[in-house]
């Protein structure tokens, strides 16, 4: 059975959909879908319904031939519902079906194949945008980020001791850079695996087993002293913070408590409870949300896989999109019954968390499929794309996501995962981050004073450029809420007429900045060739431009 596109809310449900019979999806489940035109046109067939994927892939818009894809099918799998807390515990008031009590009240009893939603596309500009529009009616918006989320975020992997931290938050100051974000790799806990906690703690009811860095009551109070678990650890540090008007975040790679036989699989009891008193109790400390890295050794699966490794898919969900779903409700949550009931808007009056846009990590020119994945990740941001992500890969990461993912903030770790060997290399990452969707630097070590005055000099005018956009970033970030229009646009949305149009080296920024990153550093490239779109007059940096279906060097 077929469904087109309706406005079926999605509000308390990880994947919005309707429930129909259907079978086992590993084998084929013998139901066929057909819609056409009353003309008679086939708009959308399929010989089985198993065959259609259940991740998002959103096609293009029509190419310059005035072909267009006519429909675009998803499928309804797999489907569970979620309960209003999500991964944190029952609340005590609340009525939970006791079946369901075992999975947190998550349902996953109607996860039956055969659900399919097929959006028409139209012949028109116009009809594909509406029928994105539909799609975020159905599925849910990508949410609105708190305002300090388009300013420049800061970490370093490195371990920073607090005074060496104070001091470099210090030289931001001092060297008039402007900065929201300024956060803590890994090494905000202890990684090693002594003085592990014997017996039962408040924080703890078993001994503990294995690594420190698969708890959360070890901070690494040689580098943040303090005078043990969840003692004066970081609280000094956090306030510092809050004086400098200061957001920050942690690093979790988190390790599953079914892998060190201590609770259930994902969902269950132990697991939930686990992971709610670490994340939350940090978050009542003064962290203001958290970074959920999938790229480590370890890591959550999705439901009802037991396994540490990252990695890991039940039914075409993997641990990337659950992740996502993890840790971004974890914050929002405790927002909601925490922060907001006390008046508390220093966090941003909005919920965000950072994880991973998809399982890859990118790399230019990849085929953008690969990062198809759930049709309910976009509701969970930020995205970051990976490590060792280069910048040509870092362009068309977030341009193609904003087109088939729906995901408005993916971005990639600015910089690089490299110290580059001259200031210049650095500026032509900053100078497409400031023109983009978060400014996020991180890898190693990219502090704006790091090579020279000139290379400071201009980092700064970029970051104050950046600033001065703001309310349009905020304003195009609601925009983007209720249409699914990315304010970092792949030209063929606007002029899909044109076959130049669909590159994913070059973007509209803002719906009226044309940005086209160079990234040759190994040749010292200073032009490549871009596509001008037609109808404006369009101002280049450097080199000539004409307008039209022409390129411009």
């Amino acid at each position: 059975m077929a469904f087109v596109s309706g406005s079926v809310p999605a509000g308390d449900r990880v994947l919005g959909g309707k429930i129909n019979e259907g079978g086992d999806t590993k084998k084929p489940i013998g139901v066929s879908a057909t819609i056409t035109a009353p003309d008679g046109t086939v708009l959308f067939s399929a010989d089985d319904l198993n065959h259609v994927s259940g991740n998002l892939f959103w096609p293009s818009p029509m190419t310059a031939a005035g072909e267009t894809t006519p429909s675009y099918g998803i499928k309804d799998y797999p489907r569970f519902f979620t309960p209003p807390w999500a991964v944190a515990p029952i609340p005590v008031n609340a009525t939970v079906d006791p079946a369901l009590v075992a999975t947190n009240g998550y349902d996953f009893t109607n996860n039956q194949a055969g659900d399919l939603y097929v959006f028409l596309l139209g012949k028109s500009l116009a009809s594909y945008h509406a029928s994105r529009r539909e799609f975020i009616r159905l599925t849910g918006p990508c949410p609105v980020l708190p305002d300090y989320a388009f300013g420049t975020w800061f970490t370093y992997w490195h371990s920073y001791s607090e005074k060496e931290a104070k001091d470099d938050i210090s030289r931001w100051e001092s060297g008039n850079l402007p900065i929201d974000v300024w956060a803590l790799d890994m090494n905000w806990r202890n990684t090693s695996s002594d003085n592990l906690n014997p017996g039962q703690s408040p924080y703890h009811p078993h001994p503990e087993i294995g690594s420190q860095d698969h708890y959360y009551d070890h901070p690494n109070s040689s580098l943040f002293p303090g005078d043990g678990p969840f003692g004066d650890s970081f609280t000094e540090w956090f306030a510092f913070l809050k004086g400098k008007k200061l957001r920050t975040y942690f690093n979790d790679h988190p390790f599953p408590v079914a892998m060190r036989n201590e609770g259930g699989l994902q969902t269950s009891p132990e697991e939930v409870a686990f992971r709610w008193q670490g994340l939350s109790s940090w978050m009542e400390r003064g962290l203001t949300y958290w970074w959920f890295d999938h790229n480590w050794g370890f890591s959550i699966p999705p439901p009802f896989i037991n396994i540490s490794v990252t990695s890991g898919t039940w039914e075409g969900l993997d641990n990337a999109a659950w992740g996502s779903h993890v840790y971004y409700s974890s914050v929002e949550y405790y927002d909601k019954t925490v922060r907001d009931k006390a008046g508390d808007q220093w966090y941003g009056g909005k919920p965000m968390a950072l994880t991973k846009f998809g399982l890859p990590d990118w790399r230019e020119n990849t085929n953008p499929t690969e990062a198809a994945e759930s049709p309910a990740q976009h509701r969970y941001p930020v995205w970051w794309t990976g490590d060792g992500v280069p910048l040509q890969g870092a362009v068309q990461s977030t341009v193609d996501s904003g087109v088939h993912g729906f995901k408005t903030y993916v971005h990639s770790d600015c910089g690089g995962d490299y110290r580059p060997h001259t200031g210049g290399d650095l500026l032509r990452w900053t100078a497409h981050c400031a023109f983009s969707t978060i400014l996020r630097f991180h890898g190693d070590d990219h502090r704006p004073w790091g090579y020279d005055t000139h290379t400071e000099d201009v980092i700064r005018s970029y970051l104050n450029a950046r600033y001065k956009l703001i309310p349009s970033l905020i304003a195009a970030g609601e925009h983007a809420a209720t249409t699914g229009y990315p304010f970092v646009t792949r030209c063929d949305m606007i002029w899909p007429e044109h076959n130049e149009s669909a590159s994913n080296n070059q973007y509209i920024f803002l719906n009226d900045t044309l940005v086209a990153p160079i990234w040759d550093s190994a040749t010292n490239a200073t032009a490549q060739s871009v596509w001008i779109p037609p109808a404006r007059g369009w101002m280049l940096g450097m080199g000539r431009s004409r307008l039209g279906r022409r390129e411009s060097r």
